[in-house]
């Protein structure tokens, strides 16, 4: 059941990380298909926290990040605001991050992984700069830094969700 969850966390977090990537590039529809994977990936989360074990306290940053997450989103704070975008991306992407890169965070790290994990991490900054900045080539960009590091993240769920 463990393996299972670490496996839907990571393969959800993959899904909302693509569907951050569709509402960027304004696709209709996506809103929907985005509040699900986002409510999955708690219901994953929430239920991991079940099996996690007491001494390994790192479990409470990423709930902290999705409490404050649907507090934002169910008072509609910072709708105004015009470099919500922004907080957003960064959000996503220290979130991102801390699932990557967390030394032995959810299961043991897969060696042939950890330059993957650097590399993806680094492309998807990359291209949330470029994004911000408005230069050349953001989109393209942006879409392979987000579909690497989407990849990558599956992978490492796949991978670990299997027994060793």
């Amino acid at each position: 059941m463990k393996n299972t969850l670490i496996t839907l966390l990571y393969t959800s977090l993959s899904l909302l990380l693509l569907a951050y990537l569709f509402k960027l590039l304004n696709w209709p529809g996506v809103s929907d298909f985005s509040m699900g994977i986002f409510w999955l990936h708690i219901a994953a989360y929430i239920a991991y926290s079940s099996f996690a074990q007491p001494k390994d306290n790192r479990i409470i940053y990423p709930l902290v990040v999705l409490v404050f997450t649907i507090l934002i989103n169910t008072f509609k704070i910072g709708s105004e605001f015009e470099y919500m975008q922004y907080v957003v991306f960064f959000t996503m992407f220290f979130y991102v991050s801390f699932h990557l890169l967390t030394k032995n965070y959810l299961a043991n790290d897969i060696r042939f992984l950890k330059p993957i994990n650097y590399i993806a991490v680094f492309i998807l900054g990359l291209s949330g700069l470029f994004k911000i900045l408005h230069l050349f080539g953001a989109e393209t960009l942006l879409i392979v830094g987000v579909s690497l590091t989407s990849f990558t993240l599956f992978l490492k769920g796949i991978i670990k969700g299997i027994d060793r």
